[in-house]
């Protein structure tokens, strides 16, 4: 039952937006404050690891420090200019890929990590 009123709920939401005059400007103001929402909650976690890591995080080599630190920044860019990225021609492509490279230069310096720890 409780599924059911979620449910009821996202639904008169959605017609809300869909049917009420300038729905479709709320609609953007609800997609811009949740895209906020959503770097604000990745950068508070970046923050609260760095506190609980920053030590560790210091005894890395430079390089590594350099490597983690350039990936959180382009991830960081890459939710900022998401629907500008992908709105070009091949830019979901691109998009996509840089999401990947962040991914593995992470991946990398969390492997570097453990070898010190």
């Amino acid at each position: 039952m409780k599924t059911a009123v979620n449910i009821g709920i996202v639904l008169l939401a959605a017609a809300a937006l869909a049917f009420m005059p300038a729905g479709s400007e709320v609609g953007a103001l609800a997609a811009r404050a949740l895209n906020l929402a959503f770097i604000l909650v990745f950068a508070l976690g970046v923050s609260f690891a760095y506190r609980r890591f920053g030590f560790d995080f210091s005894r890395l080599p430079a390089g590594f420090r350099l490597l983690g630190l350039g990936a959180v920044g382009a991830l960081v860019l890459i939710f900022a200019g998401w629907s500008r990225l992908i709105g070009g021609p091949g830019g979901l492509l691109l998009a996509l890929a840089l999401l990947g490279a962040c991914a593995a230069a992470i991946f990398a310096v969390v492997q570097r990590y453990r070898l010190i720890a």
